[in-house]
């Protein structure tokens, strides 16, 4: 039996074509796809609710410098008793009634001690009645009748004019600020 050879230098070039045609055909086999197992969702966490002092210095920043008007509801001038009104209307979505005495009646008697942000503050002022809402720690919100909208300070003038403090927001948003 005769045995056929290749000369050498054939043997190469049909063993790269060999190798390109294994190499194409594996490409154009069925594939087997591996997925991934999908990776579970993060947990969505509730979005935070902002702090009542945030919410309520929001307020202030879209009120701030208003003038003050007596009867007035509006940015062209407003009153103490308007401004809380709108103020926990816009900031809690919460119905105050329109005059300071009327929202006096509301809540719950608290020691000054004991006062958080969002609480009712009742002053007697020389001009009467007058009303703002604590801020923070020492500030409160309301609607002065010298410099309009502002945020004043329990200073030496407040806080001997302070008569009562009223806590009207639930227990679920001012439970946080405790011991602010």
């Amino acid at each position: 039996m005769r045995c056929l050879t290749f000369p050498i230098p054939f043997i190469r070039p049909l063993l790269v074509l060999a190798a390109c045609a294994l190499f194409l055909s594996a490409g154009c086999a069925s594939k087997t796809v591996i997925q991934s197992v999908p990776s579970p969702s993060p947990v969505q966490q509730p979005a935070r609710q902002p702090a009542v002092t945030e919410t309520l210095l929001a307020r202030y920043e879209a009120w701030k410098g208003v003038p003050h008007r007596i009867g007035g509801t509006d940015h062209r001038g407003v009153d103490c008793s308007g401004l809380m009104q709108i103020v926990f209307r816009e900031a809690f979505d919460m119905e105050l009634p329109r005059t300071s005495r009327e929202q006096s009646r509301l809540g719950q008697n608290v020691p000054p001690a004991d006062m958080r942000p969002g609480d009712l503050v009742y002053f007697i002022d020389k001009r009467g009645d007058h009303i703002g809402v604590v801020v923070e720690r020492g500030r409160f919100l309301h609607a002065s009748a010298t410099v309009g909208v502002t945020v004043s300070q329990f200073d030496a003038y407040w806080w001997p004019r302070l008569k009562r403090v009223q806590r009207v927001l639930p227990p679920s948003l001012t439970a946080a600020q405790s011991g602010f």
